[in-house]
C-alpha cells in the first residue's frame, strides 16, 4: 500500500465535494506537483481513481475504487482523474508535502498541475 512520508507535513485541505461542487478539473487528466501526495477521502458513496503513467497516456495503469470511510493515495507528479460512481458521493482531498520544499502558486494551483507540458 502507498503510504505518504512519515516527515511530510499536511500543507492543504479542500472543502467536502459532490458532483455538483466538485472542480471540473479533477475529472480530467491532472497531476499533483512534485514534492506532493494527495489523499482523496470518501465519507459517502464511491470514487474510482485512474492513474496513469504520463501526461499523454489514455490508458491506466491504475484503476481502483475508494469506497465511503476509505482513502486512496496519489502519489507526488501522478496523472490521474477521478469519477464519482454514485449521485450521493460526497469526498475531500487533503495535501501532504515535503517540509524542505518551497511550494508555488495560491490553493490548488499551489499542490495541482492541471496542464500537460
Amino acid at each position: 500500500m502507498l503510504r505518504i512520508p512519515e516527515n511530510f507535513v499536511h500543507t492543504r485541505s479542500t472543502p467536502f465535494w459532490n458532483k455538483e461542487t466538485a472542480p471540473k478539473a479533477l475529472f480530467t487528466h491532472h497531476n499533483t506537483k512534485a514534492h506532493v501526495y494527495g489523499r482523496l477521502s470518501v465519507m459517502q458513496g464511491a470514487v474510482r481513481y485512474f492513474g496513469f503513467p504520463d501526461a499523454n497516456a489514455t490508458e491506466p495503469d491504475v484503476n481502483i475504487v475508494i469506497e465511503a470511510g476509505s482513502f486512496g493515495i496519489s502519489p507526488p507528479q501522478k496523472w490521474h482523474r477521478i469519477e464519482l460512481l454514485t449521485d450521493d458521493t460526497y469526498f475531500n482531498i487533503d495535501f501532504f508535502a515535503d517540509p524542505d520544499v518551497t511550494l508555488e502558486g495560491a490553493g490548488l494551483g499551489k499542490v495541482v498541475n492541471s496542464h500537460k507540458e
